[in-house]
């Protein structure tokens, strides 16, 4: 990583020792809020573990940062580290913030640290993957929405698709999941991804009979990683779907898909529940047999081999179910 020249600051004194590497520390600390050492050695020190703690207790003996413990449990595990308003002066100078947000601002509080190193690991593990995110106070500014609301940002996919995402905790209290319902209702026109860190909320979802969108995506937290990683463009589905014949885009008139194939006897509607969509199996279920006689048009389920999937598949003889196994996914 280069360096980058001594730099005036506001009162006309210059930075010391201060590189291009370390200014991009900076600005994530800004843009995220707070980050641990492993999210900052993965992002701007891979390969370089010894490194990375000399030079953020650099920058933290400089001013430009400082920590606080991350407890969970009663016990210490680790450290998170937040700009300073001495950082920030540097980012005013190089035009990397916004001069309305101070660092007072910027630092999450105590209840919420948990939650924002959570949501900033999403951010870390699928940066290499060509996914960008927008922190939820910078959309929720962008797009007019309450500071107050549930969601947690945006998630770009290296193909333009966006998601607008939900982290929601197992024991999500009722008045919580009713405040979601009327987000949603306000976004039904986006792609939903509601990330589930347990059963009980994964299941309520699923069940909840009045909650709609564009794309209404429902995934266990665990899996999410991984499924995100490999789906990190629709042109994997092209390369998955060519065993079935030629691959192209059609938007059927049943709502629940935007992808044909052509193969040499029978011609499919793709239904993808690969990130979990529940609006897809919603108007799935209205395609029914005397439907698919009339059309002649088959389908083919794309889903992952869990135990929470489920679909009346002896109801939809005309549905092929087409199963993806996460432990096979390549790594690349």
């Amino acid at each position: 990583m280069r360096g980058i020249p001594v730099i005036p600051i506001e009162n006309g004194s210059a930075t010391k020792n201060l590189t291009e590497r370390d200014i991009q520390v900076l600005h994530d600390l800004y843009q995220y809020q707070m980050l641990n050492i492993k999210q900052i050695r993965e992002l701007h020190f891979p390969g370089s573990e010894k490194y990375v703690y000399k030079r953020l207790f650099q920058l933290k003996r400089e001013g430009y940062v400082k920590s606080r413990p991350l407890v969970e449990k009663g016990k210490k595990v680790g450290a998170g580290y937040f700009i300073t308003e001495k950082g920030l002066r540097i980012l005013e100078v190089q035009g990397l913030s916004n001069k309305e947000r101070r660092a007072r601002d910027n630092k999450p509080s105590g209840i919420r640290l948990s939650s924002v190193i959570e949501r900033n690991e999403l951010y870390t593990q699928l940066l290499p993957y060509k996914w960008s995110f927008v922190n939820g106070r910078d959309f929720k500014k962008t797009n007019g929405i309450n500071r107050g609301a549930l969601l947690s940002g945006l998630f770009i996919r290296q193909d333009g698709k966006q998601f607008v995402l939900y982290i929601l905790e197992n024991n999500t209290r009722d008045q919580t999941f009713l405040k979601l319902q009327r987000e949603i209702k306000l976004l039904s026109d986006r792609n939903i991804l509601i990330l589930c860190k347990g059963p009980v909320i994964y299941e309520k979802l699923w069940e909840a009979e009045d909650m709609h969108a564009k794309e209404l995506s429902i995934i266990p937290f665990p899996s999410a990683i991984p499924i995100m990683r490999w789906y990190c463009t629709n042109d994997i589905l092209y390369q998955e779907l060519q065993r079935f014949g030629v691959v192209s885009t059609e938007q059927n008139r049943f709502h629940f898909g935007d992808m044909v194939v052509q193969g040499e006897a029978t011609k499919y509607y793709v239904a993808n529940c690969l990130m979990g969509d529940k609006m897809t199996l919603h108007y799935l279920k209205r395609y029914s047999y005397d439907v698919y006689q009339r059309t002649g048009i088959k389908v083919l389920l794309l889903h992952w081999a869990v135990g929470e999937f489920q679909f009346p598949f002896d109801r939809y003889p005309h549905v092929q179910s087409v199963p993806f196994y996460l432990e096979e996914l390549p790594t690349r």
